[in-house]
């Protein structure tokens, strides 16, 4: 009779191990990597040029430099910017303890810099033997080094926490610098890249190729005279991803989704007018494509708001959801509100269309020579605020974020995986606005981890090692979501205990690992229990039911054995 309890436990346990282990899992392959870099002289080490035969502008081979001289720009209050300096910097020439914060790729790195003045600038390069459909992502680790005082070391802008922006745009061959046709990333800065200020941060940009040469500039700037506006910048790279998109024109098929069409704009066709049920209420069943944003745009004359204002109306109406869902039911209006008369169909698609359009637009208004000549500028310029509302132009998809973390043995930032395996016990953190969305603490085993049903948007990702490991690549990055996309991120970590400080990209902050931990759990830097831990991955539920399962197992063998 024991025999036979015992053989029964353990089938049991050898059939939950199986069941385990074959449990669905939430993780997805990242978007893949099929090319080398793409960009000429990326590191900067194959010299430089005096651009237009000014000393004060060393651009790298390969490159050209962009710049506004004499010119007020939109947020600086009419102060006009001034042309920056530039400097192809050797390693050997700058102080030892800088040189883990500039320096990325070999020996040089490239300094631009203006104190006491605004400064708009970008960096350039064209690039051929593009495939017009294919997915390309910009990745550009960028220091910015804006100082607003230095009084009791480096202060970080206060007063202006919006006067810094980092932003890419691409063209076809030829274009000019912030001129019509040219599609745009997201705008990077304070309000959405925790730690924006006097830290290193990887900045990603997926888009599409509209034609088989294009040009692509790498732009910064500061809208605010400070004692120092100067941005670092080492290691940029242009790579093909193994997936397609649409362009209109072309024979390229879709394989997935990752990029921005230049062509993408907003569709004419006219919304049905909301029907209330017998209650008075208006509810909205989330079809496929749908997102706050065009939702709002649908029932903005119905609510009798505009757009911008039926966005935050119809999230708190419904608890302020982070993400929506195919069939998930959202409330409009609720039981026993009015309802705003229709408006014409023609009107409301006007407004949309302006809505929609008003990124693109701005950027055909700018008409600005390039490489320092003065040009008047129009009052009504917009110069990194319409990227931002590019974001929600027509979002119809959510994307995914794949995160890993490796034991980079020999600190050289990249994995060879022959020697360095999966880091675990390393959480990995998404904020969104400054606030946190979720983390996942790896396991070194099921990376990488993807964070799917994301909506279109910045984010930023940002790694706490465990303790005793030091990051090895940058521990933070900006990453630009796309309808469908999926961005692949992959942070090195190296044993080394005698510091103590785990790099922290929070602006202003020179707490240690420990308070770190002990961060509030509101703070953008904080990892708040109920969002993150061990017990927040599937992978780690795996293994903790599979060490009980196969203790099970060895305690069924050893009474096995007595009997």
């Amino acid at each position: 009779m024991k025999n036979k309890i015992v053989k029964s436990v353990l089938l049991i346990a050898a059939i939950l191990l199986v069941a385990v282990f074959s449990f669905p899992r939430g993780d997805v392959a990242a978007q893949e990597i099929v090319s080398g870099n793409l960009f000429t002289n990326p590191g900067f080490e194959e010299g430089y040029f005096n651009q237009d035969g000014i000393p004060q502008i060393a651009v790298p081979n390969g490159w050209r430099m962009h710049w506004l001289d004499g010119v007020a720009f939109d947020g600086t209050d009419g102060q006009v910017a001034y042309r920056p300096e530039t400097v192809v910097w050797y390693i050997e020439d700058a102080p030892q303890n800088e040189r883990s914060l500039f320096f990325r790729d070999g020996s040089y790195t490239l300094k631009l810099f203006k104190p006491w003045a605004p400064v708009f600038v970008a960096l350039s390069q064209e690039v051929s033997g593009l495939e017009v459909g294919r997915n390309y992502r910009i990745v550009a680790p960028i220091y910015v080094d804006i100082v607003e005082s230095y009084e009791g070391g480096k202060q970080p802008p206060s007063d202006r926490p919006d006067a810094g922006f980092i932003r890419f745009s691409v063209g076809p061959a030829g274009s000019g610098w912030r001129t019509a046709g040219l599609t745009y990333s997201p705008t990077w800065g304070a309000a959405n890249v925790s730690g924006f200020y006097l830290n290193s941060i990887n900045y990603i940009w997926d888009f599409t190729a509209t034609s088989e040469s294009m040009i692509i500039f790498l732009e910064m700037g500061s809208k605010v005279p400070y004692i120092n506006s100067g941005f670092f910048m080492d290691g940029v790279g242009l790579y093909a991803l193994g997936t397609t998109s649409s362009v209109p024109g072309s024979s390229s098929g879709s394989s997935g989704s990752g990029g921005t069409s230049a062509q993408a704009g907003p569709t004419a066709t006219p919304f049905p007018t909301p029907t209330p049920r017998a209650d008075g209420a208006i509810i909205h069943t989330v079809n496929t494509g749908d997102s706050f944003w065009s939702i709002a745009i649908q029932y903005a004359p119905a609510l009798g708001m505009t757009p911008e204002e039926a966005l935050p109306y119809i999230r708190e109406l419904n608890n302020n959801p982070a993400f929506i869902n195919v069939g998930q039911e959202l409330v409009i209006v609720e039981p026993g509100g009015s309802v705003a008369a229709p408006e014409a169909t023609a009107e409301t698609t006007t407004e949309e269309g302006t809505t929609e359009e008003s990124p693109e637009a701005a950027s055909t208004e700018e008409v600005i020579e390039v490489d320092g000549t003065d040009t008047e500028q129009p009052a009504a310029e917009a110069t990194e605020v319409p990227a931002e509302a590019e974001v929600t132009e027509t979002a119809v998809t959510t994307g995914t974020i794949c995160v890993a973390a490796f034991d980079d043995i020999n600190g050289d930032g990249t994995r060879d995986e022959a020697t360095e395996g999966l880091q675990a016990d390393a959480a990995i953190t998404i904020f969104r606005g400054g606030s946190t969305v979720t983390t996942h603490i790896t396991d070194g085993a099921s990376e990488p981890y993807c964070f799917e049903n994301l909506e279109p948007d910045t984010y930023q990702v940002q790694i706490f090692p465990p303790a005793d490991y030091q990051p090895t690549t940058s521990p933070s990055w900006a990453v630009s979501v796309a309808e469908g996309a999926q961005v692949s991120v992959a942070f090195g970590t190296r044993y080394d205990p005698q510091e103590t400080a785990v790099a922290d990209s929070s602006a202003a902050d020179t707490a240690s690992a420990t308070d770190t931990e002990s961060t509030p759990a509101d703070s953008p830097d904080a990892t708040p229990a109920e969002e993150g831990g061990f017990f927040s991955s599937i992978g780690g539920i795996v293994l903790v039911v599979a060490a009980i399962l196969i203790l099970l197992a060895g305690v069924g063998v050893v009474m096995l054995r007595r009997g």
